[in-house]
């Protein structure tokens, strides 16, 4: 079953590609090798990456871009010709003006909303969460914030990322080889529903019977007899659930 389906607007945009868990090769190597949680968490999901590279400076109001050896401030910034021409040619007649930006700047200072390229739609009852890549935190100059867009009703949907430049008065280069962001199909049940969310929260005493102690044995790792739980044990009881 397909879930999600993304249809690429600008043919130059890099491949959307299978998250990984090594998360792009910057998991710790500990990490990687015994913490099946974070494997898990990091492959969960696709890589989206910018459509090109991106060139930036903040200078604490305004955001500037750098295009053909210039730098011009970001309002509403579109693809080169040569798209809007292939737009304006497989687009309708009432959208053929429209095509989305590329760069657009946001009501609040710093803040730029990238498009991918890409559309994206997902199957009934199914939403999409866009989020900074998982477990890959190697920028310091921006942050990506985290959107839930109800893709299979508000279909087919530009993908795109808003983030918040953090740096003022130097280049901050994005590049088109490095995740930007990852996408993750998510059940709309799951934040609709509010018995799904619900939670209680429960005091223990030491006789009760509610709590389940065995469990908790089988979750602590004890000093000693390390041998009876080597790490990797919770990762080898993932795969045999699997």
């Amino acid at each position: 079953m397909t879930i999600v389906k993304c249809y690429r607007a600008y043919r130059h945009a890099p491949d959307i590609r299978k998250a990984e868990k090594s998360a792009a090769g910057t998991l710790p190597a500990g990490a990687f090798q015994f913490c099946e949680a974070m494997r898990t968490a990091s492959s969960f999901g696709w890589y989206v990456y910018p459509p090109k590279d991106i060139s930036l400076v903040f200078d604490g109001k305004e955001i500037f871009f750098h295009e053909d050896g210039q730098w011009f401030p970001v309002k509403s910034v579109n693809f080169e010709q040569d798209f809007r021409d292939y737009w304006q040619e497989a687009a309708p007649e009432e959208l053929s003006e429209l095509d989305p930006p590329f760069l657009s700047e946001l009501f609040v200072p710093g803040i730029l909303q990238i498009w991918s390229g890409y559309f994206i739609e997902t199957e009934k009852n199914w939403s999409t969460l866009i989020r900074p890549p998982v477990n890959y935190d190697i920028r310091s100059s921006f942050t990506c914030f985290e959107g839930l867009v109800e893709t299979d009703q508000f279909r087919p949907c530009p993908l795109f990322i808003n983030i918040k430049l953090l740096s003022t008065d130097r280049e901050i280069f994005i590049s088109k080889d490095r995740p930007l962001f990852q996408i993750q199909p998510i059940l709309r049940s799951c934040y609709t529903n509010t018995e799904a969310q619900g939670m209680a929260i429960d005091d223990f005493d030491a006789g009760d019977s509610a709590f389940d102690w065995d469990g908790v044995g089988r979750t602590l790792r004890k000093t000693e007899n390390r041998d009876e739980r080597r790490p990797g044990s919770y990762a080898s009881s993932r795969r045999k659930r699997k």
